[in-house]
C-alpha cells in the first residue's frame, strides 16, 4: 500500500500552542505511526506534557515493531512514567495531555487514544468505518495522560483491517467543532491533493475555534 500523509499544528487564538505532533517511520519493518497530543491548558505545562508523552512514544516506535496490543501497552506505561518523573522534577507538577496513535503496520491499523482527541477512518464511500470516542464527562477528561496519576491513562486500544481508498484523519479538538461532521466528511472526501484538503480545514479553524488546532490526514491507495 502506497501511504501519503500532510499535517498542520496552529496556536489559533491561543498565547501558546500546546499541541504536539509527529510521525515516526520504523526502517526495520515498514510501520509508520502517527501521534497527536493536546496539552491540557487547565494543568501547568500542558505543552511540554504534549513533547514528553509525544517523543517518549516515537522513541520506542521507531525502534521496535509491537504487534499485540500488550507491547503498545508496555510502550504507553514507560511513556507514562516519564512523565511523571518529570513532574515530580518540576515539583510535583501535574502536567497532562490527551493522546490519539495511529500505528500502520501493512494493512493492520491500531488506534490508541486517550483523551478527547480523535481518529477518524473513513472509506472510500464516505461511510464511516471508525471513530473513537471521547473520553469527556460534563466538560472533563475521565481518561488522559497527567503526571502523577498514570492510573488516569488508560488509553484504549482498537485494531482494524485497512481498506486502499481508506482516508484517517486524526486531529486535536481544535478541529472537529469548528465545523458539522457532513462537512468535515465530504472535505476529508475530496479528489484534491491532501495539502489542499488541509488549508480547507486550516481555514475553518481560524475562523471558528477558539483553542489549538492540530491534524494528521492520511491517505491510502
Amino acid at each position: 500500500m502506497k501511504i501519503t500523509y500532510e499535517s498542520f499544528s496552529e496556536t489559533g487564538r491561543r498565547s501558546d500552542n500546546q499541541d504536539y505532533t509527529k510521525v515516526v517511520e520504523n526502517p526495520g519493518t515498514g510501520a509508520i505511526s502517527f501521534i497527536l497530543c493536546d496539552g491540557m491548558g487547565g494543568h501547568v505545562m500542558g505543552g511540554m506534557a504534549s513533547k514528553i508523552i509525544t517523543t517518549s512514544i516515537a522513541k520506542d516506535l521507531q525502534k521496535s515493531s509491537p504487534k499485540k496490543i500488550e507491547d503498545f501497552v508496555s510502550i504507553l506505561a514507560k511513556a507514562s512514567d516519564t512523565l511523571d518523573t518529570m513532574g515530580e522534577i518540576y515539583g510535583g507538577a501535574h502536567m497532562g495531555t490527551t493522546l490519539v496513535l495511529a500505528h500502520l503496520d501493512g494493512d493492520r491499523l491500531t488506534v490508541i487514544h486517550s483523551g478527547d482527541s480523535r481518529c477518524y477512518v473513513y472509506s472510500s464511500d464516505k461511510n464511516l468505518r471508525y471513530r473513537t470516542e471521547d473520553h469527556n464527562e460534563d466538560g472533563f477528561l475521565t481518561r488522559c495522560f497527567v503526571s502523577g496519576y498514570p492510573e488516569k491513562a488508560m488509553p484504549e486500544v482498537k485494531t482494524i483491517q485497512i481498506q486502499k481508498g481508506d482516508r484517517i484523519l486524526l486531529c486535536s479538538d481544535g478541529v472537529y467543532p469548528s465545523m458539522a461532521p457532513d462537512i468535515l466528511r465530504d472535505r476529508l472526501m475530496d479528489e484534491k491533493p491532501l495539502a489542499d484538503i488541509m488549508d480547507t480545514f486550516k481555514f475553518m479553524c481560524e475562523k471558528f475555534s477558539h483553542d489549538n488546532y492540530s491534524a494528521i490526514l492520511v491517505k491510502i491507495d
